[in-house]
């Protein structure tokens, strides 16, 4: 409160300087969790003004913090219960952690994919013809490695990427042909997400994206990363790709 409260401010150019004034917005100083946890409790209210019951016992906080020295935080309550602190989370299949690396994902998605090849080998031995081992390693084994790679292919790292295309080289050696590994997947959908986005002006991302366009050309202007984090993100690793496809 004291960083948004009476707090003087003013510009100086050279020996110019500007008439004072007294803020009262910006952004909170670190470590303060005002305004978060004035959000949580707005939400709350709006719950139960219209009749929605919130399930804490299923409700989870995780948060998201790079900084190496870690803070310690009160746990969230919600109508009397405390939240549970966790360091990942599952939403909608997809395992987000507290460093966003994609680790927790990897393993996730390495540990299923490992059990869907072992169905593929024993189709196999059953003698199974190739065109029906194809179809279901399209349907059931792809279907693990690539889930959701279109979000997850550009901020992984090389060993994450690494551990999913071993998987892929040994359903490779069980069906005798070349398989597509996480680069080569991911690029095709992140390009076909992408220009989904372009044509979908009711998408979230469409004015985002569009905004990057060029008025000399149809590439897309790269966005500026101060972060690698966001470098490798979605948007920014699509528009490479989609730059060097109109090349």
């Amino acid at each position: 409160m004291d960083y948004l409260t009476n707090r003087p401010q003013y510009v100086r150019l050279r020996h110019c300087v500007s008439d004072m004034v007294l803020c009262s917005t910006g952004a909170p100083q670190e470590g303060n969790d005002l305004e978060y946890r004035t959000v949580i409790r707005d939400f709350v209210s709006w719950s139960e003004l219209n009749q929605l019951q919130l399930n804490t016992s299923k409700t989870k906080e995780m948060i998201i913090n790079f900084q190496r020295k870690t803070s310690h935080f009160t746990p969230v309550n919600i109508q009397g219960a405390d939240i549970e602190l966790v360091d990942s989370y599952k939403f909608l299949g997809v395992h987000l952690n507290n460093k966003l690396d994609w680790s927790v994902n990897t393993h996730a998605l390495y540990k299923k994919g490992q059990s869907h090849l072992h169905l593929l080998r024993r189709l196999r031995s059953f003698g199974v013809c190739r065109t029906f081992l194809q179809t279901f390693y399209d349907s059931v084994v792809a279907s693990a490695f690539f889930y959701a790679v279109g979000c997850w292919r550009g901020g992984s790292t090389d060993r994450n990427r690494s551990r999913i295309n071993r998987l892929i080289r040994r359903a490779s050696s069980v069906l005798d042909g070349p398989l597509d590994s996480v680069e080569e997947a991911g690029e095709r959908r992140m390009l076909a997400k992408l220009t989904s986005i372009m044509d979908n002006t009711s998408h979230p991302l469409h004015d985002t994206v569009v905004s990057l366009g060029s008025s000399f050309s149809s590439r897309l202007l790269h966005p500026r990363c101060k972060k690698e984090r966001f470098r490798r993100s979605f948007i920014p690793t699509a528009v490479r790709l989609y730059n060097t496809c109109t090349t």
